[in-house]
């Protein structure tokens, strides 16, 4: 057995393959509101509830969530492109402009902005905050949560190399 680390050409189609949802992450700080694209996000726990979210170092988002912070985890569907596309390109700071909220939510009941059109959105509350090379893994306790468009079926993203996103 070779003990020669695998190519980048052999590996990276089949780390691509790895099937994930399609998510914006928000936080709400001190009333301004912030988002990412996230592709890197599962469930990491039963008791207590949590999950895990994978962010590129480099992400301004990063500022907001420290232990004992809290954000917001919404689903998307194909039926959210408009959000998908406003999202899509790194430091747009109209990213929020002319998608529908939850206006209900935008409280103190919600951790961050919920789109009203999400498949669902999950609140939670930063315990753990890990560097991984050049990511970042937050582990946060799930909060609040609730189903919005349940007969939407959550969008998946393949990639051709997992060397890129």
């Amino acid at each position: 057995m070779s003990s020669a680390a695998p190519s980048k050409e052999k590996i990276g189609p089949a780390i691509g393959r790895l099937a994930s949802g399609v998510y914006i992450v928000t936080v709400d700080v001190a009333g301004k509101k912030d988002g990412m694209l996230a592709t890197w996000i599962t469930q990491a726990g039963f008791d207590p509830p949590s999950l895990v979210v994978s962010i590129n170092k480099q992400r301004d988002i990063l500022r907001a969530m420290n232990v004992g912070d809290r954000f917001t985890i919404n689903v998307l569907s194909n039926r959210n492109m408009d959000i998908f596309k406003a999202f899509a390109k790194p430091h747009n700071d109209e990213k929020f402009d002319g998608l529908a909220l939850k206006e209900s939510l935008q409280s103190s009941t919600s951790a961050g902005p919920v789109f009203a059109e999400a498949v669902s959105y999950i609140d939670l509350k930063v315990q753990s905050v890990t560097e991984v090379g050049d990511h970042v893994l937050v582990v946060g306790e799930v909060i609040d949560g609730e189903l919005l468009n349940g007969q939407d079926e959550p969008m998946t993203h393949l990639r051709k190399d997992g060397f890129k996103y």
